[in-house]
């Protein structure tokens, strides 16, 4: 990494319903200046990633979740090196990964209700009737 560039951070995606948990691990590269070893814990300024006030999890491991109202992490006693995120309401998250070089990544959970398509609040056409939340309604 270049002197007074920024941090590498890598991102993607996993879709969770409320209630499903996925274990998380960062794999150890050797030939990797940073290695990808994990921050110690309350070895990162959270308030500086996520404001003063913020809902984050206390650091486990290296991960925090971005709302710890919305899921949970915990240790994962089988494996050393994971985590075990479960996700309690149909809202998203994101679980962020600090490595000791600074580099972070982030996996954004993606969560929707389930629904039925049975009402236009639901994501109709219902009964027929098509809407768009886009448009803009005024009164002649």
């Amino acid at each position: 990494m270049a002197t007074g560039s920024s941090p590498l951070v890598q991102t993607l995606a996993m879709y969770l319903l409320p209630g499903m948990s996925i274990q998380l691990k960062i794999p150890v590269i050797a030939d990797r200046v940073s290695g990808y070893f994990a921050a110690a814990d309350n070895s990162v300024d959270l308030e500086k990633f996520f404001g003063i006030g913020h809902n984050a999890s206390a650091m486990v491991r290296g991960f925090v979740a971005e709302d710890s109202r919305v899921g949970k992490l915990q240790a994962d006693p089988t494996d050393p090196a994971a985590i075990v995120y479960t996700h309690k309401r149909a809202q998203k998250n994101a679980i962020w990964f600090f490595a000791r070089s600074g580099e972070r990544g982030v996996m954004n959970i993606v969560s929707v209700p389930i629904h039925d398509h049975s009402s236009i609040v639901q994501g109709g056409p219902a009964y027929g009737t098509y809407f768009s939340d886009d448009e803009e309604k005024t009164s002649a």
